[in-house]
């Protein structure tokens, strides 16, 4: 535990529920934060409690694996930043991250440390880690390993913050990694997971294979109406 004298006065930390990682980041702030307040996540397009934490002032607000979307006056309510925690490098933005990266032969994936503006993914990138991927990892395998690195990115700027609350806000000016253009959206992933027939196999099975998961699956659309992949071998 780091003494009160330096850590935080208070945080709010954004997780998602039924996450290790989420919940093991809860107690290292709550070691070293006089007052946490945590909100978690588990769906898309939930709104924030803000009866919780209208008006209140915090060191930082840290989000990990959170759905929230932040709005600039709740942004603003962050006295040294609000960080976000983003599961893909800076050269893939937005949703399906791993998705893309899988789907156009990817040879490296990785997690990105930013601050949080009113934009998604657009924040100026304080961390970058990354890792290399074989032709044998899923979707699973990468997301797996993606939190993994996620965690101790976090714990590390976390750290780095509780040293000195300016300490990325005086690096940026070294930091030469920058976002890609290209902000990939809810409909770009959709049509990724669309199967079209007239593609050719080799097309197909990259499809598949940046798409399906246990929990999601891609599909054929035959007058408005969706038939799932149920198995691929």
């Amino acid at each position: 535990m780091i003494n009160n004298k330096r850590g935080f006065e208070s945080v709010l930390f954004f997780g998602r529920e039924n996450c290790i990682y989420s919940n093991k980041i809860k107690e290292y702030l709550n070691q070293n934060s006089k007052t946490l307040i945590y909100l978690e996540s588990k769906e898309r397009n939930k709104k924030i409690d803000i009866g919780k934490i209208r008006n209140k002032k915090f060191d930082f607000i840290f989000c990990f694996r959170s759905y929230f979307i932040l709005k600039k006056k709740l942004i603003n309510q962050s006295k040294y930043g609000a960080i976000n925690f983003h599961p893909g490098p800076p050269n893939f933005r937005g949703i399906g991250a791993v998705n893309f990266a899988i789907y156009k032969n990817s040879k490296f994936y990785g997690s990105t440390a930013h601050y949080i503006d009113h934009k998604i993914d657009n924040g100026k990138i304080i961390d970058v880690v990354k890792f290399k991927l074989s032709n044998k990892d899923n979707i699973e395998k990468i997301l797996g390993k993606t939190h993994q690195i996620m965690f101790s990115q976090a714990i590390r700027v976390i750290k780095n913050c509780l040293k000195n609350k300016k300490y990325y806000y005086s690096n940026l000016k070294k930091i030469k990694f920058r976002w890609s253009k290209k902000l990939y959206t809810t409909k770009d992933l959709e049509k990724l997971y669309e199967i079209n027939v007239v593609k050719n196999k080799s097309n197909l099975d990259k499809i598949i294979k940046a798409t399906y998961t246990k929990n999601f699956k891609p599909f054929l659309k035959i007058k408005n109406r969706k038939y799932f992949l149920i198995n691929y071998d």
